[in-house]
């Protein structure tokens, strides 16, 4: 089974982007919908809910639950000029 770490980016209208989500899941599809969903309904008891969209920006496919959780903490060790080096902004 693949396992994903992925990054969104987190937009506000008026400010443009603001800063990324990063998280892991065996599902991409279905959880980059759930963060839609949230999103969508202002879900504010959820991190992306608080956004006024938000976009897949970047994804890697890894062959474990704990390849993918060693790569999304990588990831959130990082400056945020360094994510935005991995995701080409």
């Amino acid at each position: 089974m693949a396992y994903y770490t992925y990054m969104l980016g987190c937009y506000k209208k008026g400010k443009g982007f603001t800063n990324f989500y990063i998280g892991q899941t065996n599902n991409l599809y279905a959880r980059v919908g759930e963060h839609i969903k949230n999103v969508e309904s202002r879900n504010t008891n959820s991190y992306t809910g608080r956004f006024d969209y938000i976009r897949l920006v970047w994804n890697k496919s890894c062959n474990s639950r704990s390849e993918a959780m060693l790569e999304e903490r990588r990831i959130k060790n990082m400056s945020h000029s360094q994510k935005c080096s991995l995701v080409g902004r």
